[in-house]
């Protein structure tokens, strides 16, 4: 098994390239979420591609690339949004980094990387609700699309979470 997150002396460590490749992937995530996904009209809520971005990058290369990727992720989408600045990267760096402190390869199982993003998706959204609740931002609309949500995010793991391991893969590689 390849070593994952920074190590001291020779390991994989935060590189332009890594850093290029991750805000290139939250770029992505961020403007299918706003032009496609938002437009889509899905029965009870929308997928969070944010979430399967930072999950993905998370399993594939450790506690600190998924915190860094989701507090990127989390603050870029908070910056789009209408909620409260800092609510959705607080649960992305959170989830991101406790994420990537499972040993867990997404290459080895199909079931398992499907397993962490319910469970990502479902603890992002309701932690999402309770800081958005206590800030007096309303938390309705994100407790009544918990389970659609989640469901959507569940059906994208087998497409999402192998690409970012491919990209993690790559980029490993290319030092």
């Amino acid at each position: 098994m390849m070593p994952r997150g920074p190590v001291l002396a020779g390991g994989p460590a935060t590189t332009g390239v890594r850093v290029f490749v991750a805000g290139l992937g939250i770029a992505l995530a961020v403007v299918l979420q706003g032009s496609l996904v938002a437009r889509l009209p899905l029965p009870g809520g929308a997928p969070n591609l944010a979430v399967l971005l930072v999950v993905g990058v998370a399993l594939a290369a450790g506690p600190a690339a998924g915190l860094g990727c989701g507090f990127a992720a989390g603050l870029v989408m908070d910056l789009m949004s209408d909620h409260p600045v800092g609510v959705l990267a607080i649960c992305l760096t959170v989830v991101g980094f406790a994420v990537g402190l499972l040993d867990a390869d997404p290459d080895r199982s199909a079931f398992w990387p499907v397993v962490v993003v319910a469970v990502a998706a479902a603890g992002t959204q309701l932690v999402f609700a309770a800081l958005a609740g206590l800030l007096g931002a309303g938390a309705g609309a994100a407790v009544r699309s918990l389970p659609a949500s989640v469901g959507y995010d569940v059906l994208l793991t087998p497409f999402v979470i192998p690409l970012v391991a491919a990209a993690e893969r790559k980029v490993r590689g290319a030092r």
